[in-house]
C-alpha cells in the first residue's frame, strides 16, 4: 500500500512547492501564500529577579528593557495595522525565556514568521602607545660565578582604551552553513507540509523518505530566500527613517533561534548600546516608536509581496 500512495505525496508536496514561493504550503488558499501567525521574540529576558540581566548593557540601558519594550511596540502595532493575522510573543514578561523554549513556541503555534529584537554593543578599543623609555639593569654570567651588571634603554608602553564609534542597525538570517539544522528542524517538524487541519488532503509525512528529505533541502532554501527578503525589506525601512544599516548578515557561529525554527526568521540589532548616541535613541519613547513603526512597516511590505505577489512586486518596481 505504501509503494502506491508515496509517489502521490511526492507530486502533492511538489505541486506545493511550485505554488507557494515564500511560506509553507499548510497556509496556501488557492495559490496564494497567507500570513496568519507572525512570531516575536523580545531577546534575553532577566533572569529570576530584574537584578540578574542576560543582554548586554550599555552605560544607562540593559538590552533585556529595550528589546522588551520595542518588542510590546511592534506586538501592538501589527495587530492594529493587521488584525486578521495573528501575533504571538515569546517572552511576554521581562522574565527569561531558554532559546529552545522559544524555538518550540514558535514551531508549535506554526508560525509563519519569526522575528527576534536584540541589541548590539561594540567593546571598546584598545591603543597601545610608546610614552618614552627608562633604563632597564640587567645581569651576564662573567667568569666563573661572577655576574657583571650592565644598562640598557627599553621603550615605555601604555595602553588605553576608547569608545567604540561603531553604530547603526544590523538584521541577521540563518547561516547558509547551517542549513542542515534548518533540515533538521523541518523534518521535526514533519506538519509543515500539511495542509490547515479541517482539510482533507492532510497527511502524514515519512520524515525518513528520501523524496522528503529532498522536499525538505527546498524547503531550507525557499525560507533562506524568505528570511533574505525579509531582513532587506527591515534595513530598507530603518534607512527610511535616518537610520545607518550596516545591512543584512550572516554570522559565522550560528544563531540558534534562526537555525531552529520551521519558518522564515530574522535577528534584528536595533543598535549599539556601546555608542551613548545610540544608546539615548533606544532609550528614548520616539526612537523606540520610530523602530517598532518600521519593523511593523517591513513586516507589512513582506506580507503584501507574499500575499499579492503581482501587484506588489509591480509597486516594488516602482520603488526602484
Amino acid at each position: 500500500m505504501k509503494k502506491n500512495w508515496l509517489p502521490g505525496i511526492a507530486s502533492f508536496i511538489m505541486l506545493g512547492l511550485v505554488a507557494v514561493s515564500f511560506t509553507s504550503k499548510r497556509n496556501a488558499h488557492a495559490g496564494v501564500a497567507k500570513i496568519k501567525t507572525i512570531i516575536i521574540d523580545a531577546g534575553h529576558g532577566f533572569k529570576g529577579s530584574m537584578s540578574s540581566p542576560d543582554g548586554t548593557h550599555g552605560a544607562n540601558s540593559q538590552e533585556d528593557v529595550i528589546s522588551y519594550e520595542v518588542a510590546k511596540k511592534v506586538v501592538e502595532e501589527l495587530k492594529r495595522v493587521m488584525p486578521e493575522v495573528q501575533v504571538l510573543e515569546t517572552r511576554p514578561t521581562p522574565f527569561f525565556i531558554g532559546l529552545r523554549e522559544r524555538a518550540n513556541f514558535a514551531n508549535e503555534n506554526k508560525g509563519n514568521l519569526f522575528v527576534s529584537i536584540h541589541c548590539n554593543f561594540a567593546p571598546n578599543l584598545r591603543e597601545v602607545r610608546r610614552e618614552g623609555s627608562r633604563t632597564e639593569t640587567y645581569y651576564v654570567r662573567g667568569k666563573g660565578k661572577k655576574k657583571i651588571k650592565k644598562t640598557r634603554t627599553v621603550p615605555v608602553y601604555k595602553t588605553y582604551y576608547h569608545p567604540n564609534p561603531a553604530n547603526g542597525t544590523e538584521t541577521y538570517v540563518f547561516a547558509a552553513h547551517k542549513q542542515d539544522d534548518k533540515e533538521d528542524i523541518l523534518l521535526e517538524n514533519g506538519d509543515v507540509f500539511q495542509n490547515e487541519k479541517d482539510d482533507s488532503t492532510a497527511f502524514n509525512i515519512n520524515i525518513n523518505d528520501p523524496i522528503v528529505k529532498q522536499q525538505v533541502a527546498l524547503w531550507t532554501k525557499q525560507f533562506f530566500a524568505s528570511s533574505v527578503k525579509l531582513a532587506t525589506i527591515v534595513e530598507e525601512e530603518f534607512t527610511g527613517v535616518g537610520r545607518f544599516s550596516r545591512g543584512v548578515k550572516q554570522r559565522q557561529k550560528g544563531i540558534w533561534v534562526l537555525q531552529a525554527t520551521a519558518m522564515p526568521s530574522i535577528l534584528i540589532e536595533l543598535g549599539f548600546l556601546s555608542n551613548r548616541d545610540e544608546e539615548a535613541y533606544l532609550l528614548s519613547t520616539e526612537g523606540q516608536q520610530q523602530m517598532a513603526g518600521s519593523i511593523t512597516r517591513s513586516i507589512k511590505r513582506y506580507k503584501d509581496l507574499v500575499e499579492k505577489p503581482v501587484v506588489q512586486n509591480a509597486a516594488e518596481n516602482k520603488r526602484k
